[in-house]
């Protein structure tokens, strides 16, 4: 007997699915779990936090179960000062230049070889 699962899609609504249909994320670090899924009314892709309760049972009704880890740059320590709401501002200002994106420009062109 095919196991059928009730989701929520934000655009659709309630949608039914099967167990491949479906994939259930768990994280490593912090063990929050999600299910995710494409919906096939829309096309959109479609996540849920989920408990681990719940993720044990999707899982032992089929729906494969993808481990993943937080990105490594994130246990990084940085020995530089933070970055401020001036320095913010100051960047902002640098990059809305016209003729900073002209020096940029032409600073990328000579990168490139031409031969």
């Amino acid at each position: 007997m095919a196991v059928v699962i009730k989701a929520e899609c934000p655009v659709c609504g309630v949608v039914r699915l099967g167990a491949g249909d479906l994939t259930v994320r768990v994280c490593a670090d912090d063990g929050s779990s999600a299910y995710t899924f494409e919906c096939a009314g829309c096309g959109g892709p479609v996540s849920h936090p989920i408990t681990a309760e719940v993720r044990d049972l999707l899982v032992s009704a089929g729906v494969a179960r993808h481990d993943w880890t937080w990105p490594k740059e994130l246990a990084e320590h940085v020995d530089a000062p933070n970055l401020t709401v001036d320095d913010l501002l100051d960047f902002h200002m640098m990059i809305s230049s016209d003729a900073t994106w002209n020096r940029a420009y032409r600073a990328l062109l000579a990168s490139v070889d031409t031969a």
